[in-house]
């Protein structure tokens, strides 16, 4: 479980009736000529042509998204956003005691955590809400891109070299692939919450959460629910009698999913253990650490 609160003194957050954080809802800039073309007009063509063709010259693809679809389709069935836990207000509530959560709140209880802009943003999403709450304060705005853990990792620490606390911190990244053990990722969350100067973002397959975005006949939707990958911090976990597995609480970086939410260690262990078809790799938590420049 997440350490409780310490004695730092922090204003208490500001909650909605839901016990969820206020942040503002950013306005979406308009889409470029290129994004319209690319989403609206190639993409829903291309797409099914291209998963077609990887379906029957590529076996490793082949295989892969079987387990893949078996995965997003039984969420789909019983997705976490059903579950009473997913954003139950008694738990919301002592997600905002925790120092691995109110480490997003600077201290006048203003918090640090953002959405992203639109969608594909996720990754640069995260990196600010990190980055924020170690207190960076000179970082490069949302932009598309940020998919992939290894780039993520080295933007992250370009971004904090270049910001005020560039000259006596340096940023330390470790990216924890999916593919260890459950105790493994378990450990992993908890030391990284326990550390004060430690932040986890989970790169994640969402739908393996939350199941297929729409009817799955739509090839926009299939795709998206076996290659729907996403970026969001961690914000801690909670041990909770009445739910087999440890809950996890994730800051959804999509302000359609409302703010904070909870769902077990196992599913979510999943999600990130599921392999990103782009990449041929598991998906990952990158544990992200403020160090003095020279400590050990």
């Amino acid at each position: 479980m997440s350490t409780p609160a310490s004695n730092t003194a922090k204003s208490a957050p500001v909650l909605t009736e839901d016990h969820q954080l206020v942040v503002p809802t950013p306005a979406r800039p308009p889409a470029t000529l290129f994004e319209i073309v690319l989403f609206r007009g190639l993409f829903p063509v291309l797409g099914p042509l291209f998963f077609s063709y990887k379906c029957l010259t590529d076996s490793f693809f082949r295989k892969t998204i079987f387990s893949v679809y078996s995965m997003v389709s039984e969420a789909t069935k019983r997705p976490e956003t059903a579950a009473w836990y997913f954003q139950d207000k008694k738990l919301l509530s002592q997600l905002w005691e925790m120092d691995s959560a109110k480490a997003y709140l600077n201290n006048e209880g203003e918090p640090q955590l953002e959405y992203q802009l639109r969608e594909g943003y996720c990754g640069s999403a995260t990196q600010r809400c990190v980055l924020k709450s170690l207190g960076y304060t000179d970082i490069r705005e949302q932009h598309h891109g940020e998919s992939k853990p290894q780039p993520w990792c080295e933007h992250a620490s370009e971004m904090a070299s270049k910001s005020s606390h560039g000259t006596s911190y340096e940023l330390e990244t470790k990216i924890v692939e999916g593919s260890v053990s459950y105790d493994d990722f378990l450990e992993t969350l908890r030391d990284g919450l326990a550390n004060k100067d430690c932040r986890i973002a989970c790169n994640f397959l969402r739908p393996a959460l939350t199941g297929f975005p729409g009817w799955r006949i739509f090839p926009m939707n299939f795709l998206i629910g076996l290659m729907g990958g996403h970026f969001s911090p961690i914000l801690g976990t909670l041990d909770v009698p009445e739910v087999d597995s440890p809950l996890v609480a994730v800051w959804d970086t999509n302000h359609k999913y409302n703010g904070a939410y909870f769902v077990t260690a196992k599913k979510l262990y999943n999600a990130v253990h599921s392999i990103d078809l782009s990449a041929k790799k598991h998906r990952a938590l990158i544990v992200v650490t403020k160090k003095k420049v020279g400590s050990a």
